[in-house]
């Protein structure tokens, strides 16, 4: 009996050393530890009671990471071009993508956060007819054109961060964080069209 009791004892203080020593390796501390089960408190509270306000926080998590690695590749992109990069070219760029998907807007929406660009196109559609059809507040075409914005978004963040991390692993760096970052963007995209599905159905509200 004592020694199953020994054995127990022996077996959890190896688990807390294992894990505390897994969290000094990610640098880690108690301050931190906590910080993240409040926020992972708060973020499970706000997917249950608020899931749409959930999704477009994520949404615009993608446009923010986006911009972040474009500017961190412009620098990349100048050695190989040759040439200095104005804003204007990053916006430019931005914009034409923007215009391809919206040109080609079944295979755009094919991608990724379909439901949820429905979901806002109902909304609008509720609005305008709550309104008696004179006024809408929120138009379909500014709906469709904001959705293929964050998709143009998501994949300039897919490949400014292939670029930035082709050039770390050509210059002998650790690039595995960057694709780390790139699947946890996939991550949140799938999780977005995943919410979207469970609260929202197809998008009308209702179950597909």
């Amino acid at each position: 009996m004592n020694n199953t009791k020994s054995h127990n004892s022996q077996f959890k203080l190896l688990l807390s050393r294992n894990f505390s020593t897994k969290l000094r390796k990610l640098k880690i501390n108690c301050t931190d530890l906590l910080f993240i089960v409040i926020s992972l408190t708060i973020g499970i509270y706000l997917l249950i009671t608020k899931p749409i306000f959930v999704t477009i926080l994520g949404c615009a998590s993608i446009v923010f990471s986006s911009i972040g690695y474009v500017i961190q590749t412009v620098p990349i992109l100048e050695k190989y071009l040759g040439r200095k990069i104005r804003f204007w070219h990053i916006v430019a760029a931005i914009i034409t993508v923007t215009a391809l998907l919206d040109t080609f807007a079944t295979p755009a929406q094919a991608i990724f956060l379909s439901g949820l660009e429905s979901f806002f196109n109902n909304l609008a559609q509720q609005s305008s007819q709550a309104g008696g059809g004179s006024t809408s507040t929120l138009d379909a075409n500014v709906v469709g054109l904001t959705f293929n914005l964050i998709r143009g978004a998501f994949l300039l963040l897919v490949a400014a961060a292939s670029l930035f991390a082709y050039n770390q692993a050509q210059q002998g760096n650790d690039w595995r964080p960057i694709v780390t970052q790139v699947g946890l963007a996939f991550s949140i995209v799938i999780a977005i069209d995943v919410i979207t599905f469970i609260f929202v159905g197809n998008g009308t509200g209702t179950p597909s």
